[in-house]
């Protein structure tokens, strides 16, 4: 079975879609699951934005998409089913840049760990510790980060999986990334460190994470592989470059990954085609009509969560 990773969408959620479907028809795969490592953007509204989100909207409109999602124009809500034919519903996780309260209402009320946030059903949260079958792999999910004075792991969350059994999880999937894995423009160590020692603890045959914008991996710790994964679309302008970095809004190379969970081979997606979902308005439903139906089983039949 297949599964592809997402990495941090920044609420650029058509992109994500449409570029999942490139993967699935481009590498004729059928994946059986979607999981986006967080980050996603789910805000209920631009009011409720952090600084952060706020100011990059301001420049990269298709971070708003989001919200196209919550109230679907008939052209979004086209684009969306379509691709909801092709793909199984995409499960995410919390990132640092999500609204958490309103994230939490949704759980309350639904009292269930895994919710739509959407009305299309197209993208699931996942409460953090929650460890669940996806595509036949036991997978344990911890998002939010470890960030002294700003933000930390859900304390019980973090405390279950590190009381489980090691190996009794396949996958983890985790927004932030284990302590070491790279260093900043600035040189400083980026990771978590109890994050290292909960992947040390679990032993999990695969870890997948995000945060940090690039493509970072393979790094092992015991018989874990961890990667993590670039940011979906590079913004158009950065701080640090003085001349625009990603105008037409593509999607960035090694942003995607596909694991075989018969053989728990996990691929970056580097492909030049990924760069054709483009544009601060991305035609979802033509891509949609360009990938085609898969062997005629909906996303809805494909992808049951518990």
């Amino acid at each position: 079975m297949k599964i592809a990773f997402v990495g941090d969408v920044h609420g650029r959620v058509l992109h994500a879609l449409g570029a999942v479907l490139m993967v699935q028809a481009r590498r004729r795969l059928r994946l059986d699951a979607v999981v986006q490592v967080g980050d996603l953007g789910a805000f209920p509204s631009a009011d409720r934005f952090d600084g952060s989100s706020r100011r990059f909207h301001a420049d990269n409109p298709a971070q708003g998409d989001f919200f196209r999602l919550l109230d679907p124009s008939p052209q979004v809500g086209a684009g969306v089913r379509a691709a909801l034919e092709q793909l199984p519903q995409v499960l995410f996780l919390s990132g640092n840049h999500e609204d958490h309260e309103w994230l939490g209402s949704l759980h309350d009320a639904a009292g269930a760990e895994v919710v739509p946030v959407d009305p299309l059903g197209a993208f699931h949260h996942v409460v953090c510790g929650h460890v669940t079958e996806v595509a036949g792999a036991r997978t344990a999910f911890l998002g939010l980060i470890e960030a002294p004075g700003k933000m930390d792991f859900d304390e019980a969350a973090y405390a279950r999986l590190l009381a489980a059994e090691p190996g009794s999880v396949d996958v983890l999937v985790t927004h932030d990334g284990p302590h070491g894995m790279s260093r900043s423009r600035r040189g400083d160590v980026q990771g978590s460190a109890r994050l290292s020692r909960l992947i040390e603890h679990l032993q999990p045959r695969l870890h997948v994470g995000g945060h940090y914008h690039h493509a970072n991996g393979p790094r092992h710790y015991g018989r874990t592989e961890s990667h993590a994964l670039a940011q979906l679309v590079d913004p158009k302008l950065d701080r640090w470059q003085p001349e625009p970095v990603n105008p037409e809004q593509r999607i960035t190379a090694g942003s995607i990954g596909v694991l075989d969970t018969e053989t728990y081979a996990f691929e970056y997606v580097h492909d030049d085609w990924l760069a054709e979902v483009r544009g601060d308005d991305v035609d979802l439903a033509g891509i949609a009509a360009l990938t085609g139906p898969r062997d005629g089983t909906s996303g809805s039949d494909a992808g049951q969560w518990s």
